[in-house]
């Protein structure tokens, strides 16, 4: 799968024993690199170029041996012109196989790099195409971990382990048949402890992937719990609430210390234990060989050339441990990913109608029925007209459905069943962009990222002129304060700034004015403001809503009396529906509503 391309999605996360997945998931990665393979591939070569050089060596070694072997004793019957041609031509091919082997260093991990890139932006689009009622079943530090700490230890060591894991078999390969063509008794003989070394690695990666897999979900849980911590640390302190968190995250962080140990512990065996017989390997050869030598079957440079290649087939072995447990590792940052990028996405809409050029603002609600959850449904078969330029308020108790509506309308979800049309047009028949598009939407929680007032209040809009800036905080009322700012509106809005949540929203409502789009909806719009700012911002709301049509969602019923229809919410279902007044005649359950916020009034 190339990188960029759309990843086929599987119902929900994937959930199998991802210890019996790791050479499964590092086949996937690999194709993942996409093109960037082509640095691999180019590493690759090179090692093997670099490797093979490396495995001609010693025969020059046995040769140069060999020459000085037979003058030993006699210094006028030495070879020295053969002597020294070996020596020439061993530094040459050393020198030649280290420049290679540094190319490749290079090389290699570049692809790892652009790898990681590749898998952000991956993820980044994903994160926009994933439903929304998805996302609202994950937890906000597991997901910043996956797009973090997992991809950083992809880009940290896959391509490298790769590359490694293919140079490691060439070089084993290729020292086995060295070994075999100089020697072939002794070459089975010495190559035993390596074999019994490998075997015993492979074991210890069956039994460790899984405290790899638990250390990365471990990460995530630690990274949720610090990211919920921090943001509500007020309400920690406030209710006393410091031990119950610290031993949440006592117990969290000694999970993270246990998988990691275990893994740490397990992965530091493979090192010692390919180290540990490949000395064994040297011993059996140097007694084994002084044998055959004694026998004659074998001179002193075939022996001196057999220690070395045996080092060159232990080695890679080792190398070769080392770089399965680090893509075990990997490989289960990788398993973590890819459930992100397997997640269900949203159906592609590119064959769907764009949003008509001008709308008259005609909303239908047909029998729309909806649930959060299958068998609980929350909108009870809904039927509703909206006159173009009415504005519609909608009010119930808690819970009772009405940021449900909006969501319905946004097409954040999908009606289960029933249609909700625009000017005639169904919602499902227009691209979910283009929905977006008629509608600018203010919800009680107000969102603003890092950056200045000015890319706060326009934010997705580079047509506006500071004029029309300037007149959008002026119609919410928070002008005087953005002038009273060191920067104006140049001012960059950190977690650090003390804006009140009053503030905070007067900014959130800015944002919608300068949309301007045909189509409103406010959720709780003023419910972090005072009663005098709340009636200059519903002053400049009634001047936006003109000719518009406008969905109000209220708990304060004194900001919707003028609405020309009041729908009142009760269990998913529509009980009552009528002007303010018309409603309080009726002496129903938006009297009650009415009543219970004003009797303190009496």
């Amino acid at each position: 799968m190339s990188p960029g391309e759309p990843h086929g999605a599987t119902p929900g996360w994937a959930k199998y024993e991802k210890a019996d997945n790791l050479w499964g998931t590092t086949l996937r990665l690999f194709r993942y690199i996409g093109k960037y393979r082509f640095w691999i591939y180019a590493g690759i070569a090179i090692s093997f170029a670099a490797s093979l050089i490396t495995l001609v060596a010693p025969q020059y070694l046995k040769e140069m041996t060999d020459a000085i072997s037979a003058g030993i004793g006699d210094s006028a019957s030495m070879d020295m012109d053969a002597v020294t041609r070996c020596v020439l031509i061993l530094a040459g091919l050393y020198l030649i196989a280290a420049v290679m082997r540094s190319v490749s260093s290079i090389i290699t991990p570049s692809a790892s790099e652009h790898n990681g890139n590749v898998m952000r932006k991956d993820m980044a689009r994903k994160l926009f195409r994933i439903p929304l009622g998805h996302l609202d079943k994950l937890r906000t530090g597991d997901v910043m971990s996956r797009f973090t700490n997992d991809t950083n230890s992809i880009r940290n060591q896959s391509a490298s382990s790769i590359s490694n894991m293919i140079t490691a078999v060439t070089m084993i390969v290729g020292s086995l048949a060295m070994m075999l063509y100089t020697e072939w008794r002794l070459a089975i003989v010495a190559i035993v402890p390596a074999v019994i070394g490998f075997f015993l690695t492979l074991t210890i990666v069956r039994r460790s992937q899984k405290y790899f897999v638990r250390q990365s979900t471990d990460l995530g849980k630690i990274n949720t719990l610090i990211e919920e911590t921090y943001y509500g640390i007020d309400i920690v302190n406030a209710y006393n609430g410091r031990k119950e968190v610290r031993d949440e995250f006592v117990e969290v962080n000694d999970d993270l210390y246990s998988s990691a140990l275990k893994s740490r512990f397990l992965t530091s065996l493979m090192p010692q234990i390919m180290g540990f017989l490949s000395n064994i390997s040297y011993v059996i050869v140097c007694v084994a060989g002084s044998i055959l030598i004694i026998d004659g079957y074998m001179g002193y440079g075939s022996i001196v050339a057999f220690i070395i290649y045996v080092k060159e087939f232990s080695e890679p072995l080792e190398r070769l441990s080392n770089s399965i447990s680090n893509m075990q590792s990997v490989a289960a940052s990788a398993e973590r990913v890819f459930e992100f990028l397997d997640a269900p996405e949203m159906p592609d809409e590119s064959d769907k109608a764009d949003m008509p050029p001008k709308l008259e603002g005609r909303v239908e609600f047909r029998n729309v029925r909806f649930s959060y959850e299958p068998g609980k449904e929350i909108i009870h078969g809904m039927d509703l007209t909206v006159e173009p330029g009415q504005k519609i308020a909608i009010v119930g108790p808690t819970g009772s459905g009405k940021t449900t509506i909006a969501n319905l309308l946004m097409r954040f979800y999908e009606a289960d069943s029933g249609d909700i049309l625009v000017d005639g047009i169904s919602l499902r028949d227009i691209k979910r962009s283009q929905v977006h598009e008629m509608f600018c939407m203010v919800l009680q929680d107000t969102w603003l990222f890092n950056g200045t007032i000015r890319e706060n209040v326009t934010f997705s809009r580079t047509d506006i002129t500071d004029e029309e800036l300037r007149a959008a905080c002026e119609a919410v009322g928070i002008d005087g304060f953005i002038d009273s700012l060191p920067d104006g509106y140049d001012t960059v809005l950190t977690d650090a700034d003390s804006l009140s949540a009053g503030q905070r929203q007067q900014l959130t409502i800015a944002r919608a004015l300068v949309r301007d789009a045909p189509l409103l909806i406010l959720d709780e719009a003023t419910s972090s403001v005072d009663t005098r700012t709340e009636k200059r911002i519903q002053n400049a709301m009634d001047s936006l809503m003109a000719h518009r049509t406008s969905f109000v969602i209220a708990h304060r019923l004194s900001t919707i009396k003028d609405a020309d229809l009041i729908l009142v919410v009760r269990k998913g279902s529509i009980v009552e529906s009528g002007t303010h007044q018309e409603l309080l005649n009726r002496g129903g359950f938006y009297k009650e509503l009415y009543d219970s916020q004003f009797e303190h009034c009496e």
